[in-house]
């Protein structure tokens, strides 16, 4: 590559942005500044306008704010490069670990910047679509679904800052999917676990990776903030050309204090840290069933299949509070969908708390249940069960692309794992 008209450590030095991902030098390498000289289109920001009703003091107020940055060099030809990886991270689908980015450089219009990234990379991502062939139903709206959002709380709460930058960037760079009732976008498997699939009976085992502290619940020690000093156990893995002994996590979402031994001979690796999967993210509204869960997944499938079929996709992947398989002790299988969906993933724990859960049902992580008037039977559960002592936790899931026709099914949850679970789900720590 060409020789850059700055240095990174000028830009960063210069725009005073700290909080930048990872990695950001190999790609600043690769990059080269195009002729462009506009950071926003301006045909499509004025469209953006007159969709959204946007007043004409606010248009001049981010027209004001486009100037300043483009008229300083160093943040302008910055913020293109930012432009550039943001739009293409999600396309190498690699964890990009974009945050607000709010440089100190700016004197007027700091606040502004982070929604100015976003929609710069609205075009772009277009582009980058079309160029592939993904016909432009599968992304003509979906930058617009947090953009509403966000013009709504400028104009009628004058804030243009963006809560929740991670998220919504996924929709900005049109990287992420709505495949009938759920959202996909690829990810990796992050967790320290391996699964394996037999080769007679087609039975999922996944098993969890050695020295994890372990409470008796067959939670993470620390899940909830609350330690295991006497039970705990520390998970183990010992593999040699013949066989794996390890820890088995259960179904059920919990990990098992006896190592099981598996024959390699009998059983093939499917799914391991660093595979690629689909993200599968639940927006709110009705038609949450095991129905359209696989409806969708199976979509899914075919479009990635289609449009990128580069990936090596191995199935979904997600994690809620929807998952914690406590819900099934005080919520009826037959009528409860989120026990129903949760029954057909492989769930899984992770070090989390309760603090979703409180968040989506009650309305506040922090909220103090012995003032709250419940007005669910959902919320009349959590706090009876609650007020025992128990807790809830988020936990994860996979799906295997493999097991996606047999969603309705359980297709990897027996009877016994659910007696085991009952066993170990309450065990008392103190």
């Amino acid at each position: 590559m060409g020789d850059k008209i700055y240095k990174l450590s000028e830009c960063i030095s210069h725009c005073g942005l700290h909080n930048l991902p990872d990695g950001l030098e190999k790609q600043f390498d690769l990059y080269e500044e195009g002729l462009q000289r506009e950071i926003i289109d301006k045909n499509f920001l004025n469209n953006c306008f007159q969709r959204f009703n946007v007043p004409e003091v606010k248009i001049k107020q981010m027209e004001a704010a486009l100037r300043e940055i483009e008229e300083d060099s160093i943040l302008c030809y910055f913020t293109k490069f930012l432009i550039w990886d943001m739009c293409l991270a999600k396309k190498r689908f690699e964890d990009n670990d974009y945050n607000n980015l709010v440089p100190t450089c700016l004197h007027n219009y700091k606040d502004y910047y982070p929604f100015i990234l976003l929609l710069a990379c609205v075009k772009p991502s277009m582009e980058m679509l079309q160029d592939r062939g993904v016909p432009l139903m599968y992304y003509e709206e979906i930058p617009y679904t947090p953009m509403k959002k966000q013009f709504e709380k400028w104009i009628l709460q004058e804030d243009i800052t963006v809560s929740d930058f991670p998220w919504d960037i996924n929709f900005y760079t049109c990287t992420i999917f709505l495949m009938d009732r759920f959202y996909f976008i690829p990810c990796k498997l992050e967790e320290e676990l391996s699964v394996y699939r037999n080769r007679i009976n087609n039975r999922v085992v996944a098993l969890q990776y050695a020295n994890n502290e372990i409470r008796r619940d067959g939670q993470f020690n620390g899940t909830n903030e609350i330690y295991d000093d006497r039970g705990k156990f520390l998970t183990q893995w010992d593999e040699d050309d013949q066989s794996i002994q390890a820890n088995a996590i259960n179904p059920m979402g919990y990990i098992e204090q006896t190592p099981v031994v598996l024959q390699k001979s009998d059983w093939k690796l499917t799914l391991t840290k660093g595979d690629i999967l689909l993200a599968f993210h639940i927006p709110e509204g009705p038609g949450y069933t095991p129905q359209r869960v696989r409806n969708s997944m199976e979509l899914a499938l075919d479009f990635y299949a289609t449009y990128f079929s580069e990936l090596n996709i191995k199935g979904f992947w997600s994690e809620s509070w929807l998952y914690d398989s406590r819900l099934s002790l005080i919520m009826e299988y037959e009528k409860s969908n989120i026990v129903k969906v949760q029954s057909q993933f492989y769930r899984y724990p992770i070090k989390t708390s309760d603090r979703m859960l409180l968040e989506r049902v009650f309305g506040d992580k922090e909220v103090d249940l012995a003032k709250v008037i419940a007005t669910s039977s959902l919320q009349k559960a959590i706090i009876g069960y609650m007020k025992t002592g128990a807790r809830f936790n988020t936990l994860s899931m996979f799906v295997l692309k493999e097991d996606v026709a047999k969603i309705g099914d359980c297709p990897y949850i027996t009877e016994r794992d659910i007696e085991k679970f009952k066993m170990v789900v309450d065990n008392d720590m103190s």
